[in-house]
C-alpha cells in the first residue's frame, strides 16, 4: 500500500489510523524552506511581468538558493506586506534586520508601499531567497484533542514556528539575504527592501521522514514505514530534509519512481531494470487502423 498524501493530510490520516508510532516522529519535522523576499526598485524597465515567473535560480550550497521571481500586481503587493518583523523601518529604531539592503527588514506600508507599486511591477525586480532549513521536531502536524471530528475525522493542525528557527538555518538565510541585495545592487537597483518574510506553509516537506536512524525517522531509506510493513510514502513528507534549497518536486517524483520499483521488486519478484517485450500487434483491422 501507498500513502500519497501530502505533508499534512499523509500523517493525519496515519494518526487517525492509529497506526504504530512509537519514536513520535509521525508528523515531526516539517520543513518550509524558510522563504523570504529580496526586492529592488529601478528606474528602469526589468521586465518583471513578462516572460516565465521563475526565469533565474543561483544555487549556494550549503546554504539554499535564490530564485528570480515574477509576481503580478496583488501577489507583489502581497509579498512585501507579509513580514514577521513588523513594518519596516528606514531608521535603526531596534526592530527588523539590518543588512545589505536599505533600513531594517520588514513589511512594506501605508505610503512607501503605495510609493512602490507606484512604480508598476516593471520597475520592480524580486528574488526570492529558498533556504536549506533543518529538519526540527517541534514543527509538526498532528491531531489536537479539542478540535471536533467530522465525517473524515479530526482536522490537522499545523504548528510551524517561524520564530525559533535553529541557529544554522537562521545563519543561512541571513546570509542569502544579504547575497540577493547585492546582486539587486550589482544590477542596478536604486533601492532594496528585504521583507523578512513570516512562515508560510509552502514548499513543505519531511513530516514522515525517511532516514538511517529508528529514532529521528518514519520510514526506512526506501521509504517503507518502519512500523507497518509493506506500507510506503511516496510525497513530499517522506523527504529527508529541505534538499539544500532547491524546490522539492522534481525530487519527490523521483522517490516516488524509486519506491515502486522497491516495491515491484521487493515484494513482486520483479526486475525494474528489464524491459519487457514489445505487445503483439494485433490482428483486427480497426485497431490497426486507429494506431
Amino acid at each position: 500500500m501507498v500513502l500519497a498524501g501530502g505533508c499534512v493530510e499523509t500523517p493525519r490520516l496515519w494518526l487517525s489510523s492509529e497506526l504504530p508510532n512509537p519514536n513520535d516522529w509521525v508528523g515531526r519535522g516539517l520543513t518550509d524552506h524558510a522563504l523570504d523576499w529580496i526586492v529592488g526598485t529601478f528606474d528602469k524597465d526589468t521586465g518583471a511581468s513578462r516572460g516565465p515567473a521563475s526565469a533565474a535560480r543561483a544555487e549556494f550550497p550549503g546554504y539554499g538558493c535564490i530564485e528570480q521571481g515574477g509576481l503580478p500586481p496583488a501577489l507583489q503587493a502581497f509579498s512585501m506586506s507579509f513580514s514577521g518583523s513588523g513594518i519596516r523601518c528606514q531608521y535603526d529604531l531596534g526592530r527588523g534586520k539590518r543588512g545589505a539592503w536599505d533600513g531594517s527588514s520588514g513589511r512594506l506600508a501605508g505610503s512607501e508601499l503605495k510609493e512602490v507599486m507606484g512604480r508598476g511591477i516593471d520597475r520592480l525586480l524580486s528574488l526570492l531567497v529558498i533556504t536549506a532549513d533543518d529538519v526540527e521536531a517541534r514543527n509538526r502536524v498532528r491531531l489536537p484533542p479539542l478540535y471536533p471530528r467530522d465525517e473524515h475525522g479530526a482536522p490537522a493542525r499545523v504548528e510551524l514556528d517561524g520564530s525559533r528557527r535553529s541557529p544554522a538555518t537562521v545563519r543561512r538565510r541571513d546570509y542569502l539575504a544579504n547575497r540577493a541585495a547585492e546582486i539587486l545592487r550589482a544590477a542596478g537597483a536604486k533601492k532594496v527592501y528585504r521583507i523578512d518574510w513570516a512562515p508560510l506553509i509552502l514548499h513543505t516537506q519531511s513530516s514522515m521522514r525517511m532516514g538511517a536512524d529508528p529514532a529521528t525517522s518514519v520510514l526506512d531509506e526506501r521509504c517503507e514505514a518502519r512500523g507497518v510493513k509493506r506500507l510506503f510514502v511516496a510525497d513530499n513528507s517522506a523527504l529527508a530534509n529541505s534538499l539544500g534549497g532547491p524546490n522539492p518536486t522534481l525530487t519527490t517524483q523521483a522517490l516516488a519512481t524509486r519506491t515502486a520499483e522497491t516495491i515491484f521488486s521487493t515484494y513482486f519478484g520483479g526486475d525494474p531494470w528489464v524491459r519487457t517485450e514489445a505487445p503483439v500487434p494485433s490482428t483486427d483491422p480497426r485497431i490497426s487502423a486507429a494506431l
